[in-house]
């Protein structure tokens, strides 16, 4: 009976020291966790976007430049490409735009 009782509170104790082992592993794992919630990113808002690539586009070439449209939610990040449509009466025309600053500043090429 005796062994039993000793038995029983090695068990306990043991028991009680995984716990504790657990918990302090649990507190230092939250407490080092990165809790700031992540900032959304940064998109070229769209309008402002097809404004500047029409400007940029006035005066190369011997036509005016009529509507432009671009993607909508394009993420500022350094050297991303992609296309815009600029149209001329009934004619449309792709144009390359590049991201070349974290501003979100762009380069505009015609295809």
């Amino acid at each position: 009976m005796a062994d039993q009782q000793s038995v029983a509170r090695t068990v306990t104790a043991v028991s009680s020291v995984v716990v504790a082992v657990c918990a302090v592993v649990v507190t230092v794992k939250v407490a080092g966790a990165d809790l700031d919630p992540a900032e959304p990113p940064r998109v070229l808002d769209q309008t402002a976007l097809e404004q500047q690539v029409a400007t940029r586009l006035q005066g190369v070439g011997d036509k005016p430049v009529g509507r432009v449209t671009c993607p909508g939610s394009v993420q500022v990040v350094v050297g991303s490409q992609f296309d815009c449509e600029t149209w001329d009466y009934l004619r449309s025309v792709k144009v390359r735009v590049e991201i070349v600053s974290d501003q979100g500043e762009i380069k505009v090429t015609r295809s």
